[in-house]
Formats: C-alpha cells, structure tokens, sequence
C-alpha cells in the first residue's frame, strides 16, 4: 500500500478551540491510528512513523495538543486538565464508520492517552504507549508542587515557567535530531503555571487506578531512557485491566524511538501489533 502525502485539517473542540491535525490516508484502510505528542514536542516530529503506518494499512491522525505546534493560540498554556481529555475525546468520536480505533500516546501523550482510556472504557480498541510519560525519573517534588498551588492562590497562574528538558540529548544520541529539536520553532519551551497545574492533575487521574484501564495495550520502552522510570511504568501496565498487555523493549535506544538509527525495526514492532489489534477488532464486529 501507499499512502498519499500528509494533510493539515484544523479540528473545532467544544469550547472553540482549533486544534491542528495531521491526516495520512491509504486505499482500503483497515484501522484508524490517532497519536498523541509529548511535552516539548509536535505532530511534525513523527512523520516517519506516521508514513510508515499509513503504508501499513492504516488511517493515521496526528493531533497537536492546544498551545502546541500548529495549534498556536494559547501556546503552552490549557485551563484544566480535563480540557484534554474532551479534545481527544471529542476528536474520536468524530470519526465516522466501523474501521477499528487505536490511540497512541508518545511521552506526555501516553499519559493523556491512559487517561482517556480510563475516563472513556470502549472508546478505542488499542492502547500503544510509546515511553509513556507517566512516572517521570525527576518529577516535581513536594516542594515544587506546593509552590505552583500558592503561585496559582496569588494569581500568578499566567505566568510562564520554562519546561525542565531542555537538554535535546535527553531525547535522542542522534546529532543531528538533537540539533532538530535545538532549532526547531515549534518545540514548547515553556507553559504556564496553569498548565503545570494541570498537568499534575492529569498525572494524578492517569495513573490512581490503572486496572480501570481495559484495551489491548502495547508499551513500548527505550533501555537508555533518562525522562522516564521504566520500572514504575512496567508495574503500572502490568496492574491494567488489560487482558492482552505487550512489552517491548529497545535496550540501547534513548526516549524518542522516532529518532532511533534503527527505528525501522520499531516502525514494523508497532504497525505489526497495530494490525493485530485491528484485525481482531474487526472479527468482534462482524460476529458470529
């Protein structure tokens, strides 16, 4: 199969706000894939992936998370927590027919991704979580949280704060993917207190009750991860309600798999798994 170029279509949530969507469409799709970014990152980072899916058989979605990429008002800012949750949700639901739905979370966007999950059981029927951002090596402490409870109290919930990985070898060992993300403009540098906020409470709601969380999964890890504790991640899948959980680990690759020098072999892991996931979907719908 080939898929045609990427397009940008702009996606109304409820409340407005236009959210910039990546679309690559192939003839005959046999699932629809809708990924989610991480903190710092966008839509644009992924087209590799997203190509190589698409040529897989399937109809892939790229969202850029309100105030990220694309989606420029607002940039690195959101109300709460369940703004982003009715973005994805509401984007779901708006696709049309019975092609089977995979959500697919990288870094941050696992988290939300597990959120939604949780918060809306049936409404996809895969979960890939691609060095989810759900336990983080050096979260905020208790310190640090308190004091975005009283920057918020005093009305300081607008003010900007820079994002603590600003390291692009955190990301990649590539050179030339770290100067990408060094020079590229649409990398989130910094949110607002607010957003922080939120992101607290999201990490809160993702993770408290993960056998709540019922669709196939697959996780994903990089051996070489310094953002993400593996090990708590590893737990908290194991403890899903998931019958059909899969674990796959890179051992000598950093956080952003995309930027792997043999990320083919990640590209086909999960578009063999996505297929899987589809295929058996569709059998459940058509029944007996």
């Amino acid at each position: 199969m080939f898929a045609v170029p990427q397009r940008i279509d702009f996606h109304v949530s409820g409340d407005g706000y236009r959210c910039a969507v990546r679309v690559w469409e192939t003839a005959e799709p046999i699932g629809r894939i809708v990924c989610l970014h991480g903190i710092i990152s966008h839509a644009a980072w992924y087209w590799r992936s997203c190509r190589h899916l698409a040529e897989a058989g399937f109809e892939v979605h790229f969202l850029d998370r309100r105030g990220s990429g694309l989606s420029a008002a607002a940039r690195g800012d959101v109300d709460v927590h369940p703004t982003w949750l009715a973005d994805v949700e509401d984007y779901l639901e708006g696709l049309t027919g019975q092609l089977p739905r995979i959500l697919l979370g990288i870094s941050w966007g696992g988290k939300l991704a597990a959120a939604v999950a949780r918060h809306r059981p049936g409404m996809v029927d895969g979960l890939g979580l691609l060095c989810p951002g759900l336990f983080a090596q050096r979260g905020a402490n208790r310190v640090q949280r308190l004091a975005l409870v009283l920057a918020a109290a005093l009305g300081l919930e607008g003010r900007r704060v820079a994002i603590p990985l600003r390291d692009p070898a955190l990301f990649t060992g590539g050179a030339d993917s770290r100067s990408y993300i060094a020079a590229d403009p649409l990398t989130l540098r910094e949110i607002t207190i607010r957003f922080a906020l939120a992101d607290l409470q999201l990490t809160r709601y993702a993770t408290e009750a993960p056998e709540q969380i019922h669709s196939p999964t697959l996780l994903m890890l990089a051996g070489g991860d310094r953002i993400i504790d593996n090990r708590r991640v590893r737990a908290f899948v194991q403890r899903m309600g998931s019958a059909d959980k899969r674990v796959i680990e890179y051992p000598e690759a950093t956080h952003t798999l995309e930027f792997e020098p043999n990320r083919l072999e990640f590209f086909e892991d999960l578009a063999g798994w996505a297929r899987e996931v589809a295929l058996s979907a569709a059998v459940q719908r058509a029944g007996p």
